[in-house]
């Protein structure tokens, strides 16, 4: 997610499906708590707060 790639794109260089992917990302958000918002892009925020951890 943090190198911009797309669902799609992260399942072909991890060689697995796109809706495990899609799984893993949804309990991304969850253990982050970001919740689907109109005005939010869950996908940048979690990023964000990955790179705020490793701070």
């Amino acid at each position: 997610m943090a190198e911009g790639l797309s669902n799609a794109g992260i399942a072909q260089r991890l060689v697995v499906t796109e809706g495990a992917v899609e799984k893993h990302v949804t309990s991304i958000f969850q253990k982050l708590r970001l919740e689907p918002a109109e005005t939010d892009h869950r996908r940048v925020l979690a990023v964000l707060r990955y790179l705020e951890d490793r701070s």
